[in-house]
């Protein structure tokens, strides 16, 4: 079995004004890792302009404190979570792991871009994605496909996250390193 402290996975969770990369901006960025006894890292990122979707609008308002507080230009945001990478882990790449990490992975590229940078340097182009997991073990017989969607997924394997936190980045990315520990043990 692969060694998870040897592959330095990390959860990551973004929180975004939209779904659209190319027109929706990155809020907050949540950074867990998998393992290693660590604190997380969260960043909230101030974007010149805001164009937002219904949900996230209504959904801001649930770390929109935070955020007015602590948000900083996508230049700085990049720098400390590169900062909290090379502390953290050392000089090696992460390898990102999420719910449908896809989307997060586009608007982590496009955070990178705004920073000034051409790529993701600390973060493999390899991801782990619980969806695909999920689906794999749904396929199989193993879980219900009602468990294929994160809320499905958390209350079937009886992970809790109160409404209040539910799509925050750290509450979110929290919950989904449980389901990856409950999915590896189930893989075991």
């Amino acid at each position: 079995m692969i060694n998870p402290l040897s592959n330095n996975l990390v959860v990551i969770d973004l929180e975004t004004s939209g779904i659209n990369p190319f027109q929706h901006e990155v809020l907050s960025v949540a950074i867990v890792p998998l393992i290693l006894p660590a604190p997380p890292c969260v960043v909230y990122v101030r974007p010149h302009e805001i164009q937002w979707s219904q949900f996230a609008k209504e959904n801001f308002n649930k770390f929109a404190s935070d955020w007015n507080e602590k948000a900083v230009p996508a230049v700085v945001a990049f720098e400390k979570i590169e900062q909290y990478l090379n502390q953290t882990f050392g000089q090696g790449c992460v390898t990102a792991i999420g719910h449908n990490v896809g989307f997060d992975i586009a608007f982590m590229r496009k955070l990178a871009f705004l920073a000034g940078k051409n790529e993701l340097p600390r973060i493999s182009h390899r991801a782990l994605d619980t969806h695909t997991m999920l689906y794999l073990l749904c396929l199989n017989g193993h879980i219900p496909e009602s468990a294929l969607s994160s809320d499905g997924a958390f209350e079937y394997f009886g992970i809790k996250i109160s409404e209040g936190d539910r799509h925050t980045a750290l509450a979110d990315a929290l919950a989904t390193r449980k389901l990856v520990q409950k999915l590896l043990e189930l893989l075991h």
